[in-house]
């Protein structure tokens, strides 16, 4: 049920920066909202000092430039506006060429863990805006030793183009110094005469694809799938999926494109009516985000029925990649993206992160505040919880309807959801008896999913009715004053008995939900639309079980009253330009080698498409470990350990009680249980941005006859090409 917002009248103005983080993201790694103290249009106007590094006695740093610096307290203009700290705080102050030196240091460290051109190109061109020439240099003949064919690095050392022909910098000098003019990148002889004939040059050779990682030069059909199927059926299919192939190439070529877009000062401008859009990505991406910007706002002005306080066009700016976001705005990894309340600007990146986010979630969040901006003069007068709940509870909880040309609000995202459930079991979300007053510079990238299970209870829950008017009253109580937890009481009172009943009923109302589903089953086969992809359940002893779906699970199938799996999960692939192979290597082959034992890496596919295969065992838990004190491995007073403590909290531990022996007499010897072990298989399918694992889990004695069950699901295995914004 959507919320009404027509009874609602007017907001305050934001009064600073308002940042959407990533999805499910530590919060050790989200330090940029506690450094944004001061408005950034106050900095913009404040005198440039000496760049340095205030390194904190917590450990973080905070880089930036000197505003102003006494014995109580020092001032830094940095990316996020100006950050006051007190010298108490301080463990020293880094300055001179030194900043720069241990800059370089930690960015070169990340393009070496990322081993992708653009993470070098980008380096190189950090270190030349900052005089660094050797080193720029160095990054970016780095970014070509990777990729030969990388343009913007081949430009930054002065290569040059006659034609289609690439000319070294030396030639390229050389031609110049007889006259010849460069344009950018072309070579252009002087007036009046015309270019050489271009010596033939012979095609780079490529690297043949890694071994044991799938990249055969047609699909292979598992043997206990062609059992299953005729010959004609065989050759059929293995057209198709040959076609198929091809056409992931060609989808994965365009998506690469979109990220390699063009220089920031050759970006698309477009100017709608409601927005102006700029984008460096390739035109057709700019056009697609300019008509979901006007889809937002056509969806919002029936909304909210304000009049306009603000008569400007909020300017839309969208990075070609999460790098040049960074670099260009100076945010850390963990921001997706940031709307600025005094110039109305929506700042943002193309492409795809953590399990559901896409760059429309961040403009449907990151534009509903512009959008606010417009219509509310004193945003300023409410809580985090309700401004920030609001756009994510837009943003993240909705999507567009293509056919319907609208957005569609009130769903459950996934990451959210999964964030504060886990807060809440674990204890660590925020009450409601604090949320309500929580002050915004305490307010962090973990807040947002409770702000956003607050609001989806209060719109969408069994008092949705009551939860309405509670958001009204709260809106009309900020008109004129402050508004923080003694009003959020006041109301919880009123419509819910006390903030204390309320905090029940929402945390239980909560913790019950589950994730909208990614896709619908027709008879045997599943497809998510939203996550492009489809897979065929092998035969009827195979169940699905959408109620048993999990953090990461897209689609979830069983035997009943097994432990017998087989699942599609999405895994995000942080670094978009991070070639697949180091992905492997560093993330997830770590992952799986800290969690089980005899990791194997095997040759198939996954659809007809190149992926990677493993196959792993569960680790056996842990023995406990003997003392001195007491020889059962317990210390004298203390109680003895269940078998669920014996396996360390693994899903194992559980298993291994009841058992249905009978317990031994006293001096006998006590063999522990034997633990029931599954073995797993995983196709790995990656992506640009993210990575789909078909996984199957079987008992480890019955691996072998599940086997081709899991086979025929990787067979029938189909990506749907198509891009998710």
């Amino acid at each position: 049920m959507d919320f009404d917002f027509k009874k609602f009248l007017v907001w305050g103005a934001l009064s600073s920066i308002a940042a959407v983080p990533l999805a499910a993201v530590p919060l050790s790694v989200m330090t940029v909202p506690a450094l944004i103290e001061t408005a950034l249009l106050e900095s913009i106007l404040l005198d440039v000092g000496d760049r340095v590094i205030v390194v904190l006695k917590t450990g973080d740093e905070v880089i930036g430039e000197v505003v102003e610096e006494n014995d109580d307290k020092i001032s830094v203009k940095s990316a996020f506006g100006v950050t006051s700290i007190q010298m108490d705080r301080v463990e020293s102050v880094i300055r001179g060429e030194e900043v720069d030196r241990r800059e370089y240091s930690q960015r070169k460290k990340r393009a070496t863990r990322r081993g992708s051109a653009s993470g070098w190109f980008s380096l190189g061109q950090w270190a030349r805006e900052r005089g660094l020439k050797l080193s720029a240099r160095e990054a970016f003949e780095k970014a070509l030793q990777i990729n030969p064919e990388h343009e913007s690095s081949k430009i930054a050392l002065g290569w040059g183009k006659i034609e289609d022909l690439w000319k070294t910098p030396a030639e390229a000098e050389e031609l110049i110094a007889k006259g010849w003019e460069r344009d950018g990148v072309l070579l252009t002889p002087p007036s009046g005469k015309t270019p050489p004939t271009p010596d033939p040059v012979a095609e780079p050779t490529r690297k043949p694809p890694v071994s044991g990682t799938g990249g055969s030069a047609r699909p292979t059909t598992p043997d206990s799938v062609r059992r299953r199927l005729g010959v004609e059926e065989i050759a059929r299919r293995e057209e198709l999926l040959e076609k198929r192939r091809k056409n992931r190439e060609r989808f994965e070529e365009n998506k690469r494109k979109e990220y390699e877009g063009v220089p920031w000062s050759q970006r698309s401008i477009i100017k709608s009516k409601n927005w102006i859009i700029e984008c460096n990505s390739t035109p057709e991406v700019a056009r697609t985000y300019q008509w979901i910007m006007e889809q937002l706002y056509a969806t919002l002005g029936k909304i909210f029925k304000s009049p306009d306080v603000r008569s400007q066009k909020p300017l839309v700016k969208i990075y070609r990649t999460h790098d040049e976001f960074m670099l260009k705005t100076g945010m850390g990894g963990g921001i997706g993206g940031f709307y600025n309340p005094g110039s109305q600007n929506v700042t943002a990146f193309h492409g795809t992160f953590g399990l559901t986010g896409t760059t429309y979630t961040v403009l449907a969040h990151e534009g509903t505040h512009a959008f606010q901006g417009k219509k509310m003069p004193r945003m300023g007068n409410y809580p985090n919880w309700f401004i920030e709940g609001l756009a994510v509870y837009f943003g993240d909880g909705s999507k567009l309807d293509y056919k319907k040309k609208k957005l569609v609000s009130g769903l459950i995202p996934r990451d959210r959801l999964f964030h504060i459930q886990e807060k809440m079991r674990e204890g660590t979300h925020t009450i409601l008896s604090k949320l309500g007053g929580l002050p915004k510079n305490r307010f962090g990238g973990t807040h947002y999913a409770d702000s956003w299970a607050v609001m989806h209870y209060l719109i969408n829950g069994p008092e949705s009715r009551k939860g309405q008017r509670f958001l009204a009253e709260y809106w009309v109580a900020g008109e004129k004053r402050r508004v923080g937890q003694r009003q959020f009481n006041d109301l919880a009172k009123k419509y819910f008995n006390s903030v204390h009943q309320m905090e029940a009923d929402w945390k239980a109302y909560t913790l019950d939900l589950k994730p909208d589903p990614a896709g619908e089953v027709e008879g045997d086969t599943f497809t998510s639309l939203d996550f492009m992809f489809s897979i065929d359940r092998p035969n009827e002893q195979w169940k699905f079980a959408p109620l048993e779906i999990e953090d990461r699970d897209l689609v979830l199938m069983k035997i009943p009253e097994t432990r017998n799996e087989i699942r599609v999960r999405i895994l995000s692939k942080a670094e978009a330009d991070q070639r697949s192979e180091d992905w492997i290597d560093s993330v997830l082959l770590t992952e799986l080698r800290k969690k089980y034992t005899n990791v194997e890496t095997l040759k198939g596919d996954l659809g007809g498409l190149d992926a990677f295969v493993f196959q792993y065992t569960d680790r056996p838990p842990e023995k406990p470990k003997k003392s001195e004190d007491d020889p059962d491995g317990s210390k004298t007073g203390d109680p003895k350990p269940t078998p669920a403590q014996i396996g360390g909290g693994s899903p194992l531990a559980s298993l291994q009680q009841g058992t249905g022996e009978e317990d031994p007499k006293d001096g006998e010897a006590v063999d522990s249980p034997k633990p029931s072990l599954r073995k797993h298989r995983s196709y790995v399918l990656v992506g640009v941005s993210n990575a789909y694992e078909l996984r199957g889990s079987f008992e480890l004695e019955q691996f072998d006859n599940w086997l081709p069950d899991l086979e025929w699901v990787a067979f029938s295995f189909e990506k749907i090409q198509k891009n998710r914004w």
